[in-house]
């Protein structure tokens, strides 16, 4: 006979970095990956808002961590699907450096859980930390003393934009799925109240989203 699984020894041991929020991305539960990849504590986490917790680097004006992240949470309780973001920079505050910003790469997924009525109850985001790959990238070389020539820095600029990029038309597509979706259910209900209508016993009025 298997032993029982214990899923939160499983969750805990992941050596991927999760963070469990609820629908009001307030912590509810973190990994033991996760505290080690932003050099946190679980006292530190739990109960907090998500962006109390790790707010925008006020030092760096171009900061949009908060917005990205928090469009991805959005959409994941609107649509009760799974949201993949690009490539993000997202700082975090060092601890024992108050004000003090610590720059950092991720990649986030953000994956919804649901209960027996299909409705979001948390929200897994998981990261990965990429921030050595960009560092690498950006920098390759230099131990050599050489800098990265010009190509190379415009290939990685350019893997960058794109990945933007792909999000920004991501959302552009899911908002215009959403408009359209709209446009067509309020035809419809117009159709079916039509005095008309009754008339037509032979007419069915159908929409499939």
């Amino acid at each position: 006979m298997r032993p029982e699984i214990d899923h939160g020894a499983l969750f805990a041991a992941t050596p991927s970095p999760y963070l469990v929020l609820a629908p009001d991305l307030v912590i509810v539960d973190v990994n033991d990956a996760y505290l080690r990849a932003t050099g946190r504590t679980r006292e530190d986490l739990l109960g907090q808002h998500v962006f109390d917790a790790f707010p925008d680097n006020p030092a760096d004006p171009g900061a949009d961590g908060v917005k990205n992240l928090g469009a991805s949470l959005r959409r994941v309780l609107a649509t009760g699907e799974a949201d993949t973001m690009a490539v993000q920079k997202y700082d975090i505050p060092v601890v024992a450096q108050p004000g003090v910003f610590e720059e950092r790469w991720w990649s986030p997924v953000n994956t919804p859980v649901k209960n027996a009525d299909g409705q979001v109850s948390w929200i897994i985001h998981r990261v990965e930390d990429v921030t050595a790959f960009m560092r690498s990238r950006r920098f390759r070389g230099r131990s050599e003393g050489r800098r990265m020539t010009e190509r190379e820095e415009g290939m990685e600029a350019e893997l960058y934009v794109r990945a933007r990029e792909l999000q920004r038309l991501n959302e552009e597509l899911r908002a215009a799925h959403a408009r359209e979706r709209e446009v067509a259910v309020t035809l419809q209900e117009a159709m079916l109240h039509s005095p008309d209508l009754a008339r037509h016993s032979d007419v069915a009025v159908r929409y499939l989203p």
